[in-house]
């Protein structure tokens, strides 16, 4: 999460924020979904369900950032939040209109991400399969999700670990 590519969501001009916003999403989604799609090129074996799963979270990620639950509150993420309390507003309704945005405008989201990709056919040892969105994924709160990933990436790395000792 700390390397997600979010820069373009500082950049959303004044007088129609909100449909510069969708912009940035998309622009962010497509660039996101490249540089994850280039991170799978550089391993020796590609998982589709993994590369799949990699899109999920960084889609419920977004969610998490465009409605206000983003737990993360320095750099780049600080910078989004303040822009988006610029263009939502900080009073009693501003996170329900945030969450609002983002439902309208999700299905575009993740066929933005996920098109990104899909298009590519068989690139090195990458071939992009299907990949169906996790509905249940965004409603899991975040920290449990990044739980649940650090203690898969753990599970799966420390064999190789101590293999190496």
């Amino acid at each position: 999460r700390a390397q997600m590519c979010i820069n373009n969501l500082v950049n959303v001009k004044s007088g129609n924020e909100k449909n510069d916003l969708k912009e940035q999403v998309l622009l962010s989604l497509n660039t996101e979904s490249q540089l994850l799609f280039n991170k799978w090129k550089k391993h020796n074996s590609f998982n589709n369900e993994e590369f799949c799963n990699d899109l999920n979270r960084d889609y419920a990620d977004f969610g998490n950032l465009i409605k206000g639950t983003d737990i993360v509150a320095h750099g780049n993420s600080k910078e989004v939040e303040d822009k988006l309390k610029q263009i939502f507003g900080e009073n009693e309704n501003a996170k329900s209109d945030r969450e609002k945005w983002w439902n309208d405008n999700k299905e575009e989201f993740w066929n933005k991400l996920l098109s990104s990709v899909k298009g590519k056919g068989k690139e090195g040892n990458v071939e992009i399969k299907e990949c169906t969105k996790d509905a249940t994924l965004e409603e899991i709160p975040q920290f449990q999700r990044w739980v649940q990933e650090w203690g898969k990436e753990y599970g799966e790395e420390r064999p190789k670990k101590l293999q190496n000792l």
